[in-house]
């Protein structure tokens, strides 16, 4: 039986150092501390503008940011990505500066998406177990609306039996979405 090379064989690739750190040991880390950089760089031009505002970038690599943004496919992209991961190396600082805020703003993404989490949790349990769930979130809640909340979920329970779009459920996830969590 001949047995293949690479069975069981898991390649993990070279550890991407950071670029602020003091030595490197080869230039393969080099290179590859770099290109993370240049990454980073590229991530910077995925941003929302109101967010890319926040950043307090110098003007340079703003301009250098807003230009790749605007550049079609080709050779110039690469050159201009190329040129930002070099303004980004020759401002240490500002690396570390950009990682936090980028690390906060995935920070805050991640505490909304499970704020969304709950209380799509909170809908579910509504349609699904009817007022001993809604004495629950009274109790937590008191000055929610009793009344309206009993008549979209019987809505949503009704749309859920005949398949019909779910419209009171989705009423129901943004007034749970304005009480004060």
């Amino acid at each position: 039986m001949v047995r293949a090379r690479n069975v069981n064989r898991a390649s993990k690739g070279p550890k991407i150092v950071d670029w602020e750190q003091e030595e490197f040991d080869s230039r393969t880390q080099i290179k590859l501390a770099a290109q993370a950089v240049t990454d980073l760089g590229e991530q910077l031009t995925q941003l929302p503008p109101a967010i890319f505002k926040q950043m307090n970038l110098p003007p340079e690599l703003r301009d250098a940011i807003e230009i790749l943004q605007k550049i079609p496919n080709g050779p110039a992209l690469r050159r201009q990505r190329a040129f930002i991961g070099k303004l980004l190396r020759q401002n240490e600082p500002l690396i570390i500066e950009i990682k936090e805020k980028l690390a906060e703003i995935e920070f805050k993404h991640k505490q909304q998406n499970a704020h969304f989490h709950k209380l799509e949790i909170w809908r579910d349990r509504l349609i699904s177990e009817g007022d001993s769930a809604l004495v629950e979130l009274i109790e937590r809640f008191p000055d929610a609306d009793r009344q309206q909340l009993r008549q979209w979920i019987r809505n949503a329970q009704k749309e859920l039996e005949e398949q019909k779009p779910p419209k009171a459920s989705r009423e129901m996830f943004k007034y749970l979405r304005g009480l004060a969590w």
